[in-house]
């Protein structure tokens, strides 16, 4: 449990920093943007394609395929049930689209994606980003339609992230070797995902008076689903069900806290984004105990 909470506190270390220099005006927001455009466009993407193109073998979807296939009934169970509960903290309007978004999705491709690599491997990585592939494409189309109050279109699946997923699986099937200056690129660059990526959510937070995010218990309620109840049930159903190799990729998964996209989208269209700035900053802070609870229980 401590390994575990040394590298969650490493990681959220980089976003009080982010926080401060958000806070001090050392960063502004045009800064926090560029964070994003590097995360988005060249860090998770690298890091995805990485990973993708060293281990995603022939052997490995033979033996791992059916991960897409539980991660998708998963997911489809806390989509309904997130419709539900989101009710009970908002009966309409946008806001609920918030809380819906938050009980669903959480920061597992900045957050979840780092933790996993320092904490099992190369090998662990892409078991969850196996796990986290109809995640993925939930985010970057119904998801991001609901955020941003648009129509859904295809078009919206080719993300940079995608793209990196299809040409990292192609290049591992076909086992094609890349130059040693392309790895030693990606590398570097999948290094740099973590700490970014945690910078971006404290300069995002700090965006926001911190004593008004706190102040509304409806978002500790929210935190307690986010952080323990959905991680625990979900890994709890997948050892009863017998699929106890698929429980460190969910568990990696769905112990994260909340996203930056109850943040990010919003902006988009002008709407109100301070729910999702106070669960982003509640959940990220509360997550440095609760990932380790999670995993000691189930791992």
């Amino acid at each position: 449990m401590g390994v575990v909470f040394y590298q969650v506190f490493i990681l959220f270390a980089f976003a009080v920093i982010g926080y401060v220099l958000g806070k001090t005006k050392k960063a502004d927001v045009r800064q926090s943007k560029l964070l994003s455009v590097l995360s988005v466009y060249v860090f998770l993407p690298a890091n995805v394609f990485r990973t993708f193109s060293s281990n995603f073998t022939r052997g490995y979807l033979a033996e791992k395929y059916y991960f897409v296939l539980l991660s998708t009934a998963v997911l489809l169970c806390i989509i309904f049930l997130s419709k539900v509960v989101s009710k009970w903290f908002c009966r309409e309007g946008f806001q609920r689209s918030v809380y819906q978004y938050s009980l669903t999705i959480p920061n597992f491709g900045y957050m979840g994606y780092a933790l996993a690599e320092s904490l099992f491997g190369s090998e662990a990585l892409l078991n969850v980003m196996m796990f986290g592939l109809p995640m993925s494409l939930y985010v970057y189309s119904a998801a991001f339609c609901m955020l941003t109050k648009q129509k859904f279109s295809l078009k919206q699946l080719l993300k940079p992230t995608i793209i990196a997923i299809v040409l990292g699986c192609l290049v591992g099937l076909l086992e094609i070797k890349l130059p040693a200056i392309a790895t030693d690129i990606l590398g570097r660059a999948s290094g740099c995902m973590g700490p970014i990526s945690m910078l971006l959510t404290g300069l995002t937070v700090a965006e926001f008076r911190l004593k008004n995010l706190l102040l509304d218990p409806k978002l500790y309620v929210m935190t307690l689903l986010r952080l323990l109840v959905i991680p625990c049930a979900v890994a709890a159903v997948l050892t009863l069900v017998g699929a106890k190799d698929a429980v460190m990729p969910a568990l990696l998964i769905y112990a994260m806290p909340c996203g930056l996209n109850t943040i990010v989208f919003p902006k988009l269209i002008g709407e109100d984004c301070h729910i999702g700035a106070g669960l982003a900053c509640i959940s990220s802070v509360l997550a440095c105990v609760t990932i380790p609870i999670c995993i000691e229980l189930f791992l």
